[in-house]
């Protein structure tokens, strides 16, 4: 099993980037913020588009792996 620092190695989206970084290298993101918004009941991109990943998370109480999993399974290898 993979300790929590490998994985973030793996990951190309980490918890230290934020919103505006993420959808500015993969754009396709995007559809994730929203569907998030939904769950939140704001606009991500409008009240947390300088937060990084991790601040956004524990803002409007996501799941930041959940978070991770979703914006990288949208994005090219």
């Amino acid at each position: 099993m993979m300790k929590e620092s490998e994985m973030n190695k793996a990951r190309q989206i980490t918890p230290e980037m934020t919103i505006l970084e993420v959808i500015d290298r993969y754009r396709e993101t995007e559809t994730v913020f929203k569907k998030y918004d939904e769950q939140t009941g704001v606009c991500l991109c409008c009240q947390a588009l300088f937060n990084t990943l991790a601040e956004m998370a524990e803002k409007y109480r996501l799941n930041l792996d959940r978070l991770l999993l979703d914006l990288e399974e949208v994005i090219p290898l």
